[in-house]
């Protein structure tokens, strides 16, 4: 074990470290919700405001997950009196108590112990870019080639300064064993004379429950480029699929017949995107994705405006936009959709189509499907 691991080791081991850091604090899992995106630090001292119909589902550094479904608009206080459920079950009873609905998404920390995946072993530092790193003990910390020139690159900290040199051939070197690092340990890294990024390192807790815990944690400490791809790959076995829609006249809208119709729709996860306009007698228009840009995909919580840059066609308040209906499948289900509800540009689909939709969707296999619908008022 490399000098630099030893001290990691011994620092973590410290009673002052084990335990996790401003445990009260949460990573945003998915929203629907304005303003929130997966990997967003939620503070207990932060206001959350959640419209009704959306919902934003957060990671505790436990690794539990809590859904908070809209309308609601306050903070996160999570109970501090001891008891038999854990904590995001507390605050969801603490929520449900007030009106509020919540509720606990179950799986992750049962998933068992800890899961080490072979790119989160070794951390590679770019020295061109400033960034913060999470490193636990048996982590190995390499540093990358910065520039194919001969420019001198040094580490530079607390006034000392360590010079690097990688062999002709490498495009990285190991950490040097004669600079060691603990938690917020903060270096300079110079190059050609010239100061080019600062690195930070945060150590994470050696007591982890899941990985789930660890994803959290390292995200709240600031790693969060670092751990990006695992809280996607978690929300997507995780959260189930939710589709939040609004108008700009808001969740009830009352529009008079011709006025032009804006629509918001957002979901939890990444997924592909079918939205029909249904009016009287069971008529039915297709409006996204037919012949959109880019196809039906939409990713999560990003909002997709129709009309707007995707789908430019407009919408008019009348007898044939009485509701909208959307669908969100999490895999590319295009294809076995009949081309009437897909091709572009919309048109009004067979009747014998517009009947039975949710039959139509219900019956595409080999994947996770979730719908909502939003009337919309006319006079």
């Amino acid at each position: 074990m490399s000098n630099v691991l030893r001290l990691l080791a011994a620092v973590l081991a410290t009673p002052m470290l084990i335990g996790v850091a401003a445990a009260e604090d949460a990573v945003l899992l998915s929203s629907t919700a304005p303003g929130y995106s997966a990997g967003m630090v939620v503070l207990d001292t932060d206001r959350l405001n959640v419209p009704e119909g959306a919902s934003v589902t957060l990671l505790f550094q436990s690794g539990d997950v809590l859904r908070i479904g809209g309308p609601f608009e306050g903070t996160i206080h999570p109970p501090q009196e001891n008891g038999s459920d854990s904590g995001a079950a507390r605050l969801a009873a603490l929520f449900r108590a007030q009106g509020t609905d919540a509720s606990v998404i179950g799986g992750t920390r049962s998933t068992g112990g800890r899961i080490h995946h072979a790119d989160s072993d070794d951390v590679l530092v770019d020295p061109r870019r400033s960034g913060t790193y999470c490193i636990e003990p048996g982590t190995s910390v390499w540093i990358a080639r910065p520039t194919q020139d001969r420019a001198p690159v040094a580490l530079h900290r607390k006034g000392s300064s360590r010079a690097l040199a990688w062999p002709a051939d490498a495009e990285r070197i190991e950490w040097p064993a004669d600079v060691p690092i603990d938690d917020q340990s903060q270096f300079e890294i110079e190059t050609g004379g010239q100061a080019r990024a600062t690195v930070t390192f945060r150590t994470l807790p050696t007591d982890q429950s899941s990985d789930s815990a660890r994803i959290a944690q390292g995200i709240v400490r600031g790693c969060q480029e670092q751990f990006d791809g695992e809280l996607r790959r978690i929300g997507m076995a995780f959260v189930p699929p939710e589709l939040w829609i609004t108008t700009n006249h808001g969740r009830h809208p009352v529009y008079h017949a011709g006025d032009p119709v804006n629509l918001t729709v957002t979901v939890s996860v990444d997924g592909y995107v079918y939205c029909v306009a249904e009016g009287d007698g069971g008529s039915a228009t297709p409006i996204f994705p037919a012949g959109a840009v880019d196809g039906a995909q939409l990713r999560a919580s990003t909002a997709l405006s129709l009309p707007g840059r995707r789908q430019p066609g407009g919408l008019v308040a009348g007898k044939d936009l009485q509701r909208v209906q959307c669908w969100l499948a999490d895999r590319n289900i295009s294809a076995e959709l009949p081309s009437a509800l897909v091709g572009g540009p919309s048109r009004r689909l067979p009747d014998r189509l517009a009947g039975d939709l949710d039959g139509l969707f219900s019956h595409v296999g080999g994947t996770r499907l979730a719908t909502a619908v939003l009337p919309i008022g006319s006079e």
